[in-house]
């Protein structure tokens, strides 16, 4: 077994784990995705558990780094935020609405790895929070824990909750209004002069 055979499994078990939830991805489907052998892959990963497990970390390395990127390239929170949400929205449009109730249900040990990650980003946007406050785009008397640990509420209940929905709402503009609430929310007037002006762009484009 080659690197390059087990970073291929990976990338190619990411993309179905992601788009069919964990629940629909089968280790043939894998396999048939790289042009391997079964016995090829069960040599690199000797169970379906393990291969989400690092799938999943994979995931969350991969994002962490887009995101360190995005906020080092940025001229203030608002931008990065904003950059981060479009292509966390992206994200969201190919990822299966199983996704996360699969793995609670399925895997519980991931599940929880998950949600250790997830405090490790709602920690970070706390952080994002605070200096939008030092930068005049977020309202000085907002609790930025607070503030972030109700946006990934609302996130992770959307996840859960998508195309569950009685009223027939999309599930990207669900997606879309709760963001933009959020920011809307917490902003100051030149925030939100900032966001309408992002809104505008986002418009013509």
């Amino acid at each position: 077994m080659t690197t390059e055979t087990r970073e291929r499994i990976i990338t190619e078990g990411s993309q179905l784990l992601m788009s069919v939830g964990p629940s629909s991805m089968t280790m043939d489907d894998v396999a048939r995705a790289c042009g391997i052998s079964k016995r090829t892959l069960y040599e690199t990963f000797p169970d379906k558990r393990t291969l989400i497990g690092e799938c999943m970390h994979r995931h969350h390395e991969a994002k962490n780094a887009e995101v360190n990127e995005i906020f080092d390239t940025s001229s203030n929170c608002f931008e990065a935020m904003y950059r981060v949400y479009q292509r966390a929205r992206e994200l969201y449009k190919t990822t299966s609405v199983a996704f996360i109730s699969d793995i609670k249900r399925l895997y519980p040990d991931i599940f929880n790895q998950y949600m250790e990650s997830e405090k490790v980003t709602l920690d970070g946007l706390a952080g994002v929070l605070c200096k939008a406050q030092e930068e005049d785009l977020v309202i000085k008397r907002i609790n930025p824990e607070i503030a972030a640990y109700l946006f990934m509420l609302s996130m992770r209940e959307l996840h859960e909750k998508a195309s569950k929905n009685k009223y027939g709402f999309k599930d990207a503009d669900m997606f879309d209004h709760v963001f933009i609430s959020f920011l809307r929310g917490v902003a100051t007037i030149k925030g939100i002069e900032m966001i309408d002006e992002f809104e505008l762009q986002q418009g013509k484009q």
